[in-house]
């Protein structure tokens, strides 16, 4: 069993755990509590809270309960843009995670709803502190979120995916590789990945690093995406026209992806040197979650 294997196995509950407290407490109206647990309590691997702790961990910090709690915050932005992400208007999936997607089972209406309630609960979430810990953190916090997750971040490739997903012609001169990973694959996958990093580094009270770990989450969620869209074309018969390996083929979006993973891990030998107490290993194991 890897280190990472056996970090997932202690931290994954803990993290469920926390988000089922918390969403406990999220609204009055209890159709809406059982919605919102129903978008969020089905089974997610919790890649980005659990990157945020293991961050924190490979500096030698322990974990509090706060950390844990400010971990979580994550999870509720991901979930939300998955259940938005599925609606009619935008991939219309009505399957997620082998269940009814949220509109699917609780109407269209509902799944916007939902997905709203759980954007603005993560901010909540991430403001409440059972301790008298540094405001700032907390409002640095906040701030990367609320820019990563939406207009700078995840929303912003959310819309030029849907604008690639309409687009039909495989000419247009707008949709090549550095198009795609720079203004969908970077923003829509890595945004959240890249917040995740950089609130360990912020929990872990190590700001001098925080710039290498921006690096590390933005080429890990790249690297990230390039490989989902490899298993998609390999499970399919046809590859889906926009994607990378529709663009330059399966062994050229490799290398992409391989080039990706070279940048994460020069940012993690960089934050080892001027960080003593820096173990990489932890991390590394989340990059070796990546390949064929």
């Amino acid at each position: 069993m890897t280190e990472l294997e056996k970090f997932i196995n202690k931290w994954r509950p803990k993290v469920d755990q926390q988000l089922e407290q918390d969403l406990n407490q999220a609204t009055l109206d209890e159709d809406l509590n059982a919605m919102m647990k129903y978008a969020v309590l089905n089974g997610g691997k919790r890649l980005r809270p659990l990157l945020t702790l293991a961050v924190v961990q490979s500096f030698g910090r322990t974990i509090t309960a706060d950390i844990l709690k400010a971990a979580s915050a994550v999870e509720w932005i991901h979930s939300y843009s998955l259940v938005h992400d599925d609606l009619p208007a935008m991939d219309n999936d009505t399957m997620r995670r082998g269940k009814p997607s949220v509109h699917a089972l609780f109407g269209e209406a509902n799944g916007i709803l939902v997905g709203d309630a759980l954007l603005t609960g993560a901010f909540a979430i991430l403001s409440d502190s059972r301790s008298n810990e540094d405001v700032q953190t907390r409002l640095d916090l906040i701030q990367a979120l609320s820019a990563l997750a939406g207009g700078y971040g995840m929303v912003y490739g959310q819309v030029n995916d849907m604008r690639n997903h309409n687009n039909t012609d495989d000419n247009n001169a707008d949709i090549g590789v550095d198009w795609l990973l720079s203004a969908v694959h970077r923003p829509k996958t890595a945004a959240l990945l890249t917040y995740a990093s950089e609130a360990g580094a912020m929990l872990a009270q190590q700001r001098s690093v925080q710039t290498h770990l921006r690096q590390f989450g933005d080429s890990f969620g790249v690297a990230y995406q390039i490989q989902d869209d490899i298993d998609d074309t390999a499970q399919a018969s046809d590859t889906e026209v926009g994607t990378l390996p529709h663009i330059i083929g399966i062994e050229a979006s490799r290398a992409q992806r391989d080039d990706y993973l070279q940048r994460a891990q020069q940012a993690l030998q960089q934050i080892e040197t001027d960080v003593a107490t820096f173990d990489p290993a932890l991390l590394n194991d989340f990059l070796n979650l990546i390949g064929d």
